[in-house]
């Protein structure tokens, strides 16, 4: 990658309290069928390891990889028997073939610069009907349009080292072209809400919505 990384990038993870990663990441593996007790799972893009943490907790047999080394150090002292790699998500995994049952990309593909060769590389190293499931940001948010106007920066175009931003579309596709099959891509685990002026104090939630949601959560099959 050509974006550079530096210790803070990673400081919100370890802040992190467990009840909101077991949320974040208890709702992506409900997007997967049902996981037998010892299932190997990579977290690839681990950060600072909070989803490791769970995942163990949880009984699974948790791997992680990241870019950079920091928090891969950190992720040992939250972890440290666990499995971790330093490893750019635009090369070759370093692991063998059938070696997954479920690989996690949260918040990690917008970050890659081929998008279709990571994925791909993900296809290589699953079991037979293994899973990728991930998050990244929308870009049919309605955030997107109105945040401008309140003054707001939408958090696609906030951070500087996302380099691929994906509709609902696009990110199907580049599922499929990976060799990935019942590919399922949705939007919205955050709702959207409309305020009204203060003097009417009422307000409009409105979860899920399959396309313009906030984020978007892809799920594919090997």
């Amino acid at each position: 990658m050509a974006v550079s990384y530096d210790a803070t990038y990673f400081q919100n993870q370890l802040s992190k309290s467990d009840a909101k990663v077991a949320f974040q990441y208890g709702r992506l593996l409900q997007e997967i069928a049902p996981l037998k007790p010892d299932a190997h799972i990579l977290d690839a893009g681990c950060g600072a390891g909070p989803a490791l943490r769970y995942l163990k907790q949880r009984g699974f047999i948790p791997f992680g990889t990241d870019l950079i080394e920091y928090p891969l150090l950190q992720a040992r002292q939250l972890i440290p028997d666990a499995r971790l790699a330093q490893c750019d998500a635009d090369v070759a995994l370093p692991f063998a073939e059938n070696s997954f049952d479920v690989i996690l990309l949260s918040e990690v593909i917008e970050h890659v610069a081929a998008p279709e060769f990571t994925l791909r590389e993900c296809w290589r190293v699953l079991k037979k009907n293994g899973a990728v499931a991930m998050t990244t940001p929308n870009l049919w948010d309605a955030r997107r349009v109105y945040y401008p106007a309140l003054g707001k920066v939408w958090s696609g175009d906030a951070d500087a080292t996302h380099q691929t931003l994906f509709n609902p579309q696009t990110l199907k596709k580049v599922f499929e072209r990976a060799g990935f099959g019942n590919v399922r891509v949705r939007a919205g685990f955050k709702p959207l809400r409309y305020f009204s002026f203060r003097k009417f104090k009422f307000r409009v939630v409105i979860p899920g919505l399959p396309v313009i949601g906030n984020t978007l959560v892809g799920v594919g099959y090997k």
